[in-house]
């Protein structure tokens, strides 16, 4: 039997509560707007908001877990930033990147990456992930 197709959706963004820094994976405060779960999607799409100096755990997009205790494996996935607001700061295996409002950033899948704001003023930023993770 074939699951059933998806169906077109308008999601608002205040109809989805955040989830808090505390509860989520890589400890940056998210809403997830489109996922797996509610839409049937094979991507997810939410946004992230992060008070300045804030700092996400590390998470790994490795074929294989590799983390410790307190780090994240999302498995091999592809992600993507658009940052709306604010000054941030992606560390990972080879180096870093420092981005702002109306900077897109890819991230490649079998790395280890880690998020901090670096600016003044609260980050906001839209991200992509696929495959979906919930």
């Amino acid at each position: 039997m074939s699951k059933p197709t998806p169906k077109p959706a308008k999601i608002h963004l205040d109809d989805i509560p955040w989830t808090s820094a505390a509860e989520a994976p890589t400890k940056v405060k998210v809403r997830r707007l489109i996922n797996r779960r509610r839409h049937g999607a094979e991507l997810m799409l939410g946004v992230c908001e992060m008070e300045p100096g804030e700092e996400s755990s590390l998470f790994s997009s490795a074929e294989t877990d590799d983390t410790g205790p307190g780090e994240h494996w999302y498995g091999p996935i592809e992600e993507t930033y658009y940052c709306l607001r604010g000054r941030l700061t992606l560390t990972w295996d080879e180096g870093e990147i420092e981005f702002g409002a109306d900077d897109a950033v890819y991230l490649a899948p079998g790395w280890h990456y880690r998020l901090k704001n670096t600016g003044e003023e609260t980050a906001f930023f839209v991200y992509n992930m696929h495959p979906a993770q919930e």
